[in-house]
C-alpha cells in the first residue's frame, strides 16, 4: 500500500516568493514539503499596524458585543483553534497554548514551526494568567465560557481585566469554518479570509469534477482513533468530513450525520464499516496507523473487511485539518488517493 502524501506538488506560481523566503528562514526540513508551502502564500507575514487608544471597533462576539482594537497586533489565544485561524489570516499571535507537541501528522506542515515559536501561556485546561500578562496582550481570544470547547475554566472572565476578551462559538461538532469566520470578523480580517475561501472553492470544483464518476460510485469511512477496545468514525461534521462532505463523498453507515464530530463503535462492530469501499485512516509521519488504530488493524474481523482485501485502505495526515489551506491540501491529497483507487 502506498503512503499518499499530504504535501502534493502544486504548480500555482503564485506562490513561489514565499517558498523562497521560507527556504531562507529555514523552513523546509523534515516533513514539509513543496505543496505545504506553496499552500501557506503569505501566512506569518503580519500585515498589521500599531492600534491607538481610540482605534476601536465594536464586534459580535459568542459572549456579546464587545469593544476591541480596530487592528490588533498583540493577540493571545488560549484555545487550540484560534491561533491557527489567525496564522492562516496573517496574523502572528504574540502567546498561545503549548503546542510543543504538535507535528506534521497532527498539523498542517507549514504552521508547525510558527506553533511551537509562539509564547506558551499554559495548557489547553490551565491558561497561566501571568504569562499572559507579561504578553501585554491588546486582544484575547477564546471560547464561550461554559461551553463544550470551554477547556480552562474561568479564564475567559479572569482575562477580562487584562484586554478585550473575545469568544468565539464554536458549537457541538467539529465544523470549524463557522469559528474561523468568526475569528476573522473580531481580527478586522474578512478580506483576508475571501480569498482563502475562493480558493478553496475552486479546489472543491476541480477534484469534483477530476474525479465525479468514482465519487458517485465509491462509498467511503474516516477511521480516526482507537482506545479501550473502541474505534471512532469520523462523521460529516468532523474537521476532516466537512471537507469530504463538500466534495460530495458518500459516507458509510457507520459514518451518519448525527450533529457530531465522530461516533465511537467497539471492535466487535468493525463489521460495521463493511459497507465501505475505501478507508481512511489517521497516520503518523510514517504513514503508520496512530492513536491506538494498530490494535484495531491487527483485529481479524479488520482484516476480512472489502476495503482492506482489496488493499483500499489509505493513511491521512490531515485527520485534524481546520484551515482553508490545510483543506486544499487534504483535498490535493484525496485526489490521488481517488486516483490510486480507481486504477
Amino acid at each position: 500500500m502506498n503512503v499518499p502524501l499530504l504535501e502534493r506538488p502544486d504548480n500555482d506560481v503564485r506562490f513561489s516568493e514565499i517558498v523562497d523566503e521560507l527556504t531562507r528562514r529555514g523552513f523546509l526540513g523534515g516533513a514539509l514539503g513543496t505543496a505545504g508551502l506553496l499552500a501557506l502564500s503569505a501566512c506569518g507575514q503580519d500585515d498589521t499596524s500599531p492600534t491607538t487608544e481610540s482605534s476601536t471597533r465594536v464586534v459580535d462576539t459568542a459572549n456579546g458585543r464587545v469593544t476591541v482594537p480596530a487592528h490588533p497586533s498583540r493577540v493571545v489565544c488560549i484555545d487550540y483553534f484560534t491561533a491557527i485561524f489567525s496564522l492562516e489570516l496573517g496574523l502572528t499571535p504574540v502567546g498561545g497554548i503549548d503546542y510543543s507537541w504538535v507535528d506534521t501528522s497532527s498539523m498542517f506542515p507549514a504552521y508547525v514551526p510558527m506553533l511551537k515559536r509562539l509564547a506558551d501561556i499554559g495548557q489547553i485546561t490551565s491558561t497561566k494568567i501571568e504569562k499572559v500578562a507579561e504578553l501585554k496582550p491588546d486582544l484575547i481570544l477564546g471560547p464561550t465560557p461554559g461551553s463544550r470547547y470551554d477547556n480552562s475554566k474561568g479564564a475567559m472572565k479572569t482575562l477580562s481585566s487584562l484586554a478585550p476578551v473575545a469568544s468565539v462559538d464554536f458549537g457541538q461538532s467539529g465544523d470549524w469554518r463557522s469559528p474561523f469566520e468568526q475569528t476573522a470578523a473580531i481580527l478586522n480580517r474578512t478580506e483576508q479570509l475571501k480569498p482563502l475561501v475562493a480558493s478553496y472553492q475552486a479546489k472543491l470544483q476541480q477534484v469534483r469534477s477530476a474525479h465525479a464518476a468514482t465519487l458517485a460510485k465509491t462509498t467511503v469511512s474516516i477511521v480516526d482513533y482507537a482506545q479501550n477496545g473502541n474505534f471512532a468514525v469520523d462523521l460529516p461534521l468532523s474537521g476532516d468530513g466537512v471537507v469530504l462532505k463538500d466534495l460530495g463523498v458518500r459516507f458509510g453507515k457507520a459514518s451518519a450525520d448525527n450533529g457530531t464530530n465522530t461516533r465511537e463503535l467497539s471492535f466487535e462492530r468493525i463489521d460495521a464499516l463493511a459497507d465501505s469501499d475505501l478507508i481512511l485512516f489517521r497516520a503518523d509521519a510514517q504513514g503508520k496507523p496512530t492513536s491506538g488504530l494498530d490494535k484495531l488493524v491487527a483485529q481479524p474481523a479488520w482484516k476480512q473487511l472489502p476495503a482492506v482485501r482489496r488493499g483500499h485502505v489509505y493513511p491521512i495526515g490531515w485527520a485534524d485539518l481546520c484551515t482553508y489551506r490545510w483543506a486544499e491540501a487534504a483535498l490535493a491529497d484525496f485526489s490521488g488517493i481517488l486516483d490510486e483507487y480507481a486504477a
